[in-house]
């Protein structure tokens, strides 16, 4: 799914239009087997052209479901990340540092800074699934961090409105909520590009066949078989 093989798949669907194309001017082409056709031939190639289209869709609605995560999780002006030190220093004021109230909500924090561990793994859909696992542990410690406010009552006061109680438990729903959507949207470009890898096998292994029928057919040496053996699909 990176850009190399991107260009790639445009090259080999560029290759069979040139083959199909050929099959089109041949003197009395004769397929072996429909599929072989010019007219079979060229509608896979725009099936498969379709499956690229596709892909380029889920990619980029993959690509922004991540954008959105991280601005809700760190970049925003007022993401997870970022509100964590004045909710720290709210209970501070209003139970001292030393105080378990102050204590505990700490080591919630402490929990969130250390769940945004990189992914170890070279796989993409293991990296992905070890990132949707990290963002879930960090939701779940900022749910957590709310509870305790909850219990807090009163005591929970912060001058700034946008640190209330309610207003963290929405953004605990859009964290939730944007999280699930990343591993929602890269498990359907997964499956996408999954048929799309099939069909372009299925296409090379035809577009063999279709080579060996024109040799057959004109001639190891004819123009004909020249014109497209060198082909790579």
């Amino acid at each position: 799914m990176k850009s190399t093989s991107e260009n790639s798949y445009g090259a080999r669907i560029g290759n069979a239009g040139k083959l199909a194309t050929a099959l089109q001017t041949f003197v009395n082409y004769q397929p072996q087997k429909p599929e072989f056709s010019f007219n079979e031939f060229n509608n896979f190639i725009a099936q498969i052209k379709t499956q690229n289209n596709t892909v380029a869709t889920k990619k980029q609605i993959y690509s922004l479901s991540v954008e959105s995560r991280k601005q809700l999780f760190e970049k925003s002006d007022y993401a997870i990340r970022k509100i964590l030190s004045p909710i720290n220093a709210t209970v501070k004021a209003s139970y001292g540092k030393e105080a378990k109230e102050a204590t505990n909500v700490a080591s919630i924090i402490a929990k969130i800074r250390g769940a945004n561990t990189k992914p170890t793994t070279t796989s993409d859909q293991a990296s992905v699934s070890q990132s949707y696992q990290s963002y879930s542990s960090k939701t779940q410690f900022f749910a957590d961090l709310i509870t305790n406010l909850i219990n807090f009552g009163v005591n929970y006061n912060p001058s700034n409105n946008q640190l209330i109680v309610t207003n963290l438990e929405a953004i605990h729903i859009n964290a939730t909520a944007a999280n699930n959507q990343v591993m929602d949207s890269y498990s359907q470009l997964k499956q996408n590009n999954d048929t799309r890898i099939s069909s372009y096998n299925q296409l090379s292994q035809t577009a063999i066949r279709i080579k060996d029928s024109i040799k057959s057919q004109y001639g190891n040496q004819s123009s004909e078989y020249n014109l497209v053996k060198g082909l790579k699909i």
